[in-house]
C-alpha cells in the first residue's frame, strides 16, 4: 500500500524513477509499464504523477513524451 509518511513516500519514488533510463523518451504506455513492473501498489496514474511532481521525471505538457533528465 501506498506509504504514509512523506520520507517513505520519496523512497518508494526514488526506487521506481531508478528503473527509467537518463535521456530517453519514454510513450505514457512505457511508463505505466515500468511502473506495472516495480510496484505492487495498484495505482498507475497517483505514481505516474509523484515521479513527475517530485521531478524525478519529466514530461510534454500533452503527455506524449516523458523523459528523466
Amino acid at each position: 500500500c501506498w506509504p504514509k509518511k512523506p520520507a517513505d513516500k520519496q523512497v518508494v519514488i526514488k526506487y521506481l524513477s531508478e528503473k527509467f533510463v537518463s535521456n530517453k523518451l519514454y510513450s505514457e504506455k512505457e511508463v505505466n509499464e515500468i511502473i506495472r513492473k516495480f510496484h505492487s501498489f495498484n495505482d498507475i496514474p497517483l505514481l505516474r504523477r509523484e515521479l513527475i511532481s517530485r521531478k524525478f521525471l519529466y514530461r510534454k505538457d500533452d503527455g506524449s513524451e516523458y523523459w528523466k533528465s
